[in-house]
């Protein structure tokens, strides 16, 4: 008998893909539809996104008939042909990019937008300027009679070629949009089904002004309330600027907004207001206009532009009485101390929280005085601090009530020169207002003294609204869901946040899965009421960190917590935890891109509140702490700075890196806690490229916390390099093994360590038994096989192959794979996972001791023997194996 040699693996069928832009409109869905009828063996995908006009029954109907996948569906690697339709830029393809880079691809492109920088190039180029790229498709489709179009279809590209011309009327229609309409009439287009997925559009003009607004709009808040100003000047004179007002409000998901539009020597002055406690017609008739409480309007005459808008905001100054008032100011709830507690004690409290001024307390609880940091430190001095805080405290103070306005809480700081205001209900305090509070105020009130709302930007809290952009990158299901949370959340008269790293990515425009929320009500009664509505599958509650998540029947899993202030006991503890608001929510995130919170309450849904910079940060790229005491209480905040610094892309601030380092100098890191330590290694070698993470930890000298022995070699770099070649074969082949690649890469920087070392580590990390064995038992036999094979060159038998890894784990393989510079074993690996391991023989043991082989071992020896046999290419068939045995027989007695 003649063995077959060892066969390649068979090579996967070549692809054809039709695509389109990231988030497709009708157009692109039209000319998908419509290249399909050309491409019949093409697969439609899209490349991601999903315009909400999509979601109309129709169009999703069509959809699910032209069956198209997702790009993460695809193997993009098998693409030879790229058809694109409607798009030539290679940053609007999303994933689908990645298949530019196969060789020999062929582009074929169909698309009307003029010519731009950066536009791709295809062997097939129908590029003409018409009013939509189905007018050319359908061009083609009529040239070729055999090329049927389904009713539907035709619908669809008619759908696509209205949209597109603004139903003929927009300039860059053309007498060619025209006939494409009739043709397409001809084969079955209904224009009903038009008539209701398109809306009137606005005219050329109208949409420059529309651009302008919303280029200008600042966002400003008073009373938990978002006002937007919008202000634009033309020289021609544009009707319906209420409609563009309108389309605002839609657009951006807003819920009061002012429009000052210059023309025709005079200031048009447009108000929405979508509640009731702000009367739209009130302002409007301050400026001589009128209308009703949610829609009114102003022709402002002899002023200019920027002086309407400064009597605007003065206006708004004048009504933060009404609007700012101690209930939206306050800081809660109040740190206080007894007053027979001793001044040790109120040292210690302030320290704690960082305060400088503490409410003092009766035996029920009753505020009767205030004393100072100050006051304290000079007890200190006099040697006092075992005296009682009342012997010292201040009792002249005045209060005011939760319900009480800006005028009154200004008197009281201001006029009386008090450092802290307590706010008292059923006389007991039960929020603060410090200066600094007031402060925000009145830097607001001084700016519109010197230019108006746009110099207060940064004097307040800034407040956008990101709720079009939660659209535009969330999943449908995921935005309902939080807008229905929020409603819950007003039933419950609750204040509901999505806070944290989602919020930081949907700034940066990225798609947002994972959602943490807080409130500053009862986390049990809210989950009650979620339960009630929205099928629960699983309820978690952490009562110490007043955290508690849930898990939906629909797969969604939500994160929630109170607002809470935290205080360390000792560097590197874990963080004791005690309600408070927002604001002091939000001062104890690690750094300040993740201190922003995004409202989810229905009357400012998508509201944006950041009190620390963070959305600047954010645009500017900045990894920028809290406070100087971040890493000293939070050890682990160094090695996550690392990791945003290298995911994002961003810079760790100058402070924050002398900070980062006067921690490492002062060995300040010793107290992390090791299972911490492993979850933030994790998440660093979990990265898609952790090597430029790995080298700032190097830099900053954090290496050493996770073991002294690591110290990055010059080598390292081109390792970490071949790790990751080896991830991306994982990701394409195995995808769900890629949680196993922190490991290798883990194998790759701890290379130098010696097992007892590896085994100290694992134990130290406190890491799963499994996975400390991965690390430390299997390096020897790691080891012995990169020795082996350093030098041979040879190829490696399938055989061979399984008996080096059969024992070892996928981790270690994957290693043993970066690290070899034999390709010959490189590959032998990658046989072995994807071939070699699942090989079984076609005879079982019952037939084997039918031949004779005795049973226990001797059958065990002779499966294993066939095994590598049939991976040699030994035996094929049943037939094969039998006469194999009988030829080996005397071996396995």
């Amino acid at each position: 008998m003649t063995s077959k040699p060892n066969k390649a693996l068979v090579r996967p069928k070549p692809l054809t893909i039709i695509t389109t832009h990231f988030n497709p409109d009708y157009d692109a869905v039209g000319s998908m539809v419509a290249a399909r009828r050309l491409y019949p063996e093409a697969l439609p995908i899209f490349p991601g996104g999903s315009d909400k006009n999509l979601r109309h029954f129709f169009i999703q109907s069509l959809i699910h008939m032209i069956s198209p996948s997702r790009a993460r569906e695809v193997d993009l690697s098998r693409v030879k042909k790229l058809v694109l339709v409607d798009v030539r830029q290679p940053d609007r393809l999303g994933e689908i990019k990645r298949a530019l880079e196969n060789p020999g691809l062929e582009v074929h492109i169909y698309d009307h937008h003029p010519d731009a920088p950066g536009d791709l190039k295809g062997s097939v180029e129908v590029i003409e300027p018409v009013g939509a790229t189905v007018t050319l498709l359908t061009e083609l489709i009529a040239r070729r009679p055999e090329v049927k179009l389904l009713p539907e279809e035709a619908t669809m590209m008619a759908v696509g070629l209205y949209e597109d011309t603004g139903s003929f009327t927009f300039n860059s229609t053309t007498p060619r949009d025209y006939l494409a309409a009739a043709e397409l009439l001809r084969r079955g287009a209904d224009l009903n089904v038009v008539s209701q997925l398109t809306v009137h559009e606005l005219t050329t003009e109208q949409l420059s002004l529309l651009n302008d607004l919303i280029a200008s709009a600042e966002t400003r808040q008073a009373r938990g309330l978002s006002f937007v100003i919008a202000t634009a000047q033309t020289e021609n004179y544009i009707d319906d600027v209420a409609v563009l007002a309108h389309k605002m409000m839609e657009m951006m998901g807003l819920s009061i907004l002012f429009v000052l539009v210059a023309m025709d020597n005079k200031v048009q002055l447009i108000i929405r207001s979508r509640l009731g406690t702000v009367d739209a017609a009130e302002i409007a008739r301050k400026f001589g206009g009128g209308g009703h409480t949610a829609a009114a309007a102003a022709s402002i005459k002899n002023m200019s532009l920027n002086e309407a808008k400064n009597a605007l905001d003065h206006l708004l100054v004048e009504m933060l009485g009404r609007f700012y008032g101690a209930r939206s100011l306050m800081v809660y709830p109040p740190i206080t101390i007894g007053e027979k507690q001793t001044l040790a004690e109120a040292r210690e409290i302030l320290i704690k929280f960082s305060i400088n001024v503490l409410l003092v307390v009766d035996r029920e609880g009753r505020t009767i005085g205030f004393i100072s940091e100050h006051n304290v430190s000079k007890a200190l001095y006099h040697g006092l601090l075992d005296y009682p805080v009342g012997a010292f405290m201040n009792t002249e103070f005045a209060s005011v009530s939760p319900e009480a306005g800006f005028a009154e809480v200004k008197e009281a700081i201001v006029d009386r020169k008090q450092r802290i205001l307590p706010v008292v209900e059923n006389e007991r305090a039960v929020g603060v207002i410090t200066r600094t509070d007031l402060l925000q105020v009145l830097s607001w009130e001084g700016a519109a003294e010197n230019g108006g709302l746009a110099a207060r930007t940064k004097a307040s809290p800034s407040r956008r609204n990101l709720a079009a952009l939660m659209r535009e990158k969330m999943e449908p299901a995921m935005v309902a869901l939080l807008e229905q949370m929020g409603a819950l959340a007003d039933r419950g008269e609750i204040n509901l946040f999505a806070v944290g790293g989602c919020v930081r990515d949907l700034i940066m425009r990225k798609s947002c899965h994972d959602i943490d929320l807080t409130m500053d009500g009862d986390i049990d009664a809210f989950v009650q009421l979620v339960a009630r509505i929205r099928k629960v599958v699983k309820v978690a509650r952490h009562p110490r960190f007043k955290t508690a998540t849930l898990i939906t029947a629909d797969g969604y899993t939500l994160d929630l917590s109170t607002t809470r202030r935290e205080y360390y006991e000792h560097p590197g503890a874990l963080p004791v935890v005690q309600n408070s608001s927002l604001r002091m929510d939000l001062y104890r995130r690690d750094f300040t891109i993740n201190s922003l919170a995004m409202a989810l309450n229905g009357g400012a849904f998508g509201e944006l509140t950041d009190f620390y910079r963070g959305y600047q940060d954010i645009k500017e790229g900045f990894i920028r702490v809290l406070h100087n005491l971040s890493f000293v209480e939070d050890p682990t905040r160094a090695f996550r700075a690392v990791r945003f610094e290298a995911r994002l892309g961003f810079r760790i601030s100058k402070m924050t890196a002398t900070l980062l380092e006067g921690a490492v100098a002062n060995n300040f890191l010793a107290s992390l806690d090791r299972r911490r330590l492993l979850h933030e290694l994790k998440l660093i070698l979990s990265e898609d490229d952790p090597g430029p993470a790995i080298k700032r930890l190097g830099d900053f000298g954090l290496l050493a916390y996770i073991h002294p022995g690591i110290v990055l070699r010059a080598d390292h770099p081109r390792l970490f390099t071949r790790v990751r070649r080896v991830r991306d074969w994982l990701t394409l082949t195995f995808p769900e093994k890629l949680d196993l690649a922190w490991l290798v890469y883990l194998m790759a920087l701890t290379d130098q360590l010696k097992p007892q070392a590896l085994t100290e580590l694992a134990s130290s990390l406190v890491m799963k038994k499994k996975e400390g064995q991965m690390l430390a038992l299997e390096r020897p036999v790691c080891d012995s096989i990169l020795t082996r094979y350093k030098k041979k060159t040879r190829a490696v038998k399938p055989s061979e192959a399984y008996r080096l890894f059969s024992d070892l784990s996928w981790p270690t393989i994957l290693f043993v794979m970066a690290k070899t510079e034999n390709e010959e074993l490189s590959q032998a690996g990658a046989a072995y996972l994807t071939a070699y391991r699942t090989a079984r023989p076609l005879s079982s043991g019952q037939e084997l001791m039918a031949l004779g082989v005795a049973p226990g071992p001797a059958v065990r020896q002779a499966l294993e023997r066939l095994r590598l046999a049939r991976l040699d290419g030994l035996v094929e068939s049943r037939d094969d194996e039998i006469n194999f045995i009988r030829e080996h027989f005397g071996t396995f007695q």
